[in-house]
């Protein structure tokens, strides 16, 4: 179907970062096709379907650079052992939380995630996900539930030597096998939705001989990697004690990094490994909420992005909204910092410039912007400016009054996913109820 929106402030999310009133956006299919003045596209594209707006904020939708769907099943888990460091959190909640998934569990853990970044705004999500016990088929399974809403997403399964040879083997043939089904049906509708990565968990639970194969299926298919990398200091510490490297310099030695490949967090990156990532022109992930929660430090992004280094930000599970780490972001490193000053520029360019670059990036897909030939992810948001709305403003009016704004309309591809706050023809009670029966089986495997 073929759209014209309406009656509309634009943020078109441009270089200039320019806002337009009085103007009108044509999408044709899947793609935007153009924006001018209302009504000479009202009269050039008289057939379109018109949306609308109401006056309402019409803004590309968001990317979240760094996701774990599988987490849904930790919210309201108790923990029969408090965890005293990072490793300990690993050991008594991720990593026995993410053996308890089965089939069902990783589309129900998949689905509910997706509907929150439709009714927050997020149209793709860079997901990285895990579930030793039940490998095989379980990106398919993620992008069954994505579907359910034209989520566009890029999907990794998080390969490991954590849980045994084979464990590791069958997350290395997913990876694979699902690269390959991606590239094949991009062959057949370039707007497929969906693409992929080769997804590893972080140096000290991969053995060299597993980089060196996941290296080697990334070069084959023209992929980058998803890892966490520097998380904690415990990467560090039983990288040097297994493997007698530093994280970055192993990973930059297996030809793991490159400006395809992801580096979740790198909190605790020295400068010779900060200069690794900028020479491989790899990209970061920041991860504020996550990373407080966890109480493993802060990535120093002012450093990483004078060095050229692609930073973008993500959610790391805690939630498929990517609004509260935006802020979360904006707060952290003026208070660690002691400076109110600092962050303002360069949390902005991660959020609406650098996001959508790392997606292109990773996926070859051009989202994040309102412009001829990009993607028709766009939202309709519930903000109607009390002050002025300039391009030289527009950040202190996302922070301080969009992200509180609920969505109204979010579009995918082209396609109206949500209109009038409701996601039409899907059953989200009966969805939440099924995640519970799941949720109810996934705690008593994770218990026992």
């Amino acid at each position: 179907m073929n759209l014209l929106i309406t009656n509309c402030i634009i943020f078109t999310n441009d270089e200039k970062n320019s806002i337009l009133k009085g103007h009108a956006v044509a999408i044709a299919g899947t793609a935007i096709s153009e924006i001018g003045p209302e009504q000479d596209l009202i009269q050039k594209y008289a057939s379109y379907k018109i949306v609308d707006a109401a006056g309402r904020l019409l803004m590309p939708g968001l990317v979240n650079a760094h996701m774990h769907s599988y987490s849904t099943f930790a919210r309201g888990l108790a923990l029969q052992q408090a965890p005293q460091n990072f490793h300990e959190i690993l050991q008594f909640l991720w990593w026995r939380l993410d053996s308890a998934l089965d089939e069902k569990s990783v589309y129900y853990s998949a689905a509910v995630p997706a509907i929150s970044a439709v009714k927050h705004g997020v149209t793709t999500i860079i997901d990285h996900h895990a579930s030793p016990n039940a490998i095989d088929g379980s990106l398919d399974q993620i992008e069954e539930a994505m579907s359910l809403l034209g989520l566009r997403a890029t999907l990794c399964y998080e390969v490991s030597d954590r849980d045994g040879p084979e464990s590791c083997k069958n997350g290395l043939r997913e990876n694979e096998r699902y690269i390959r089904k991606c590239a094949g049906m991009r062959k057949s509708n370039e707007d497929h939705l969906y693409s992929a990565m080769l997804g590893l968990h972080a140096s000290f639970t991969l053995a060299d001989e597993t980089l060196a194969h996941a290296s080697e299926i990334a070069r084959v298919n023209d992929r980058g990697c998803h890892i966490h990398v520097l998380e904690d200091s415990v990467d560090d510490q039983l990288t040097r004690e297994e493997f007698g490297s530093g994280v970055v310099q192993r990973l930059a030695a297996q030809e793991i990094l490159g400006p395809k490949t992801i580096a979740a967090h790198a909190i605790h990156v020295t400068a010779p490994e900060i200069d690794l990532l900028a020479e491989t022109d790899t990209i970061v992930a920041h991860n504020p909420q996550s990373n407080m929660n966890n109480a493993v430090g802060r990535a120093d992004i002012f450093e990483l992005i004078a060095r050229d280094i692609l930073v973008g930000i993500g959610t790391d599970g805690m939630s498929a909204d990517l609004w509260p780490d935006i802020r979360t972001a904006n707060l952290l490193h003026k208070h660690h910092t002691g400076d109110s000053n600092v962050g303002w520029n360069e949390i902005q360019a991660m959020t609406l410039k650098n996001n959508p670059r790392i997606y292109e990036r990773v996926s070859g897909q051009k989202v994040g912007r309102i412009a001829a030939g990009h993607a028709a992810d766009v939202i309709l948001v519930d903000y109607f400016p009390p002050t002025p709305l300039t391009r030289e403003n527009i950040w202190g009016h996302f922070l301080f009054g969009v992200a509180d704004a609920p969505v109204d309309t979010t579009i995918i591809n082209g396609r109206i996913v949500m209109q009038n706050k409701e996601i039409a023809g899907l059953d989200e009670e009966s969805i939440a109820a099924h995640a519970t029966e799941c949720a109810e089986s996934v705690w008593q495997r994770f218990s026992s």
